[in-house]
């Protein structure tokens, strides 16, 4: 942890500077730093403990995913009311729509990025709402944000299913979407943690069928979200 007084102060400054974004990007001494400030997200404020229990939920999870994999960016300060991470990229929504960056390389990135919550599962642990948004990359090494869903069920196998369809439900909301994009994402998946939570994800879709159908036939209104489960039910569970 970093302890220094300078760090602080300019830490603060930062917090100063943006009093109502619970995300704030400063540097110190040349290095990037994003603040995680224990503030609403904006979801599920039904319960009044509810920010305390995103915060220190994603404190517990983030710094468990970080000891097993590496997966998760290192905490290097923490106290009550943020934790503070260094830099560790840009998302991968950002890659996928550069047109500098070659079909090659956004393969090899989206089959990190399979692999990556293949390495988390493999490693016992879930996310809970993964999603392109939510993973990082920056010179070969992915990074992935964001843990203070706690899991959806005590069901291992079913919470590694949901992680498994709202990743590729992530990537079919994107107008870049494209099969190879998917197979990519699914093959650096399988690399890492073989290709039973595929088979897990299709027989929970099968399982719901009647809302895959609903879906489909819904695609003709073009709602965002219903078009890309109806994507994903044709492509997985069809």
């Amino acid at each position: 942890m970093i302890t220094d007084k300078a760090f602080k102060e300019s830490l603060q400054k930062a917090i100063a500077g943006q009093p109502e974004e619970r995300n704030i990007p400063f540097t110190f001494e040349g290095t990037t730093y994003w603040i995680k400030r224990r503030l609403s997200n904006g979801r599920n404020q039904f319960a009044k403990s509810s920010v305390n229990v995103q915060f220190y939920t994603e404190v517990a999870r983030s710094a468990m995913a970080h000891s097993l994999t590496g997966l998760s960016p290192e905490i290097v300060y923490l106290d009550a009311d943020c934790m503070v991470t260094r830099a560790a990229g840009e998302n991968i929504n950002h890659w996928m729509r550069q047109k500098d960056v070659s079909k090659e390389e956004k393969l090899d990135i989206l089959t990190r990025t399979g692999a990556a919550l293949g390495a988390l599962h493999k490693a016992g642990m879930t996310h809970g709402r993964p999603a392109l948004r939510d993973f990082l990359y920056k010179d070969g090494q992915v990074t992935l944000l964001d843990w203070e869903n706690l899991p959806r069920s005590k069901n291992k196998k079913k919470c590694m299913a949901l992680d498994y369809l709202l990743l590729l439900l992530s990537l079919l909301r994107e107008p870049y979407a494209e099969e190879d994009y998917m197979k990519a994402l699914e093959a650096g998946y399988a690399g890492a943690a073989g290709g039973e939570t595929r088979e897990w994800a299709r027989a929970f879709l099968r399982k719901h069928g009647l809302i895959g159908h609903l879906a489909k036939a819904l695609d003709v209104f073009h709602m965002k979200d219903v078009e890309a489960f109806s994507k994903l039910y044709r492509y997985l569970a069809d």
